[in-house]
């Protein structure tokens, strides 16, 4: 498993290595997906969601504005909005592969249909 192509982009590797992630990081997981229920409107992520992406380099900034709010009512609008992306964005990542090239630099800024 290269560790730096996760780093990067953590949409870049497999499932099964995604899956490897998760269980390595199961102190992670959880802290951040009991914050996650907190701070999150429904529907809330449910307990295969990787909220221990949090944790991980390409969304410590995220992480960081996250990390001290207690309620949703907490976060500043666009911490809100930023929250309401990456959950609907890695709601299936432990699920499927299928339909990530939404991601990719020719899908990103074109409009939402």
């Amino acid at each position: 498993m290269d560790t730096y192509d996760f780093f990067a982009d953590p949409r870049a590797i497999g499932l099964a290595e995604r899956r490897i992630y998760l269980r390595s990081m199961q102190r992670e997981q959880q802290w951040w997906l009991d914050r996650l229920q907190a701070l999150t409107e429904p529907p809330r992520p449910e307990a295969d969601f990787p909220a221990f992406l949090l944790a991980t380099p390409p969304f410590h900034d995220l992480a960081r504005k996250l990390a001290r709010a207690g309620h949703r009512s907490h976060l500043a609008p666009a911490v809100a909005d930023e929250l309401d992306w990456f959950v609907r964005a890695f709601r299936d990542y432990l699920r499927t592969c299928d339909g990530e090239d939404v991601f990719s630099s020719a899908h990103r800024g074109s409009p939402e249909r």
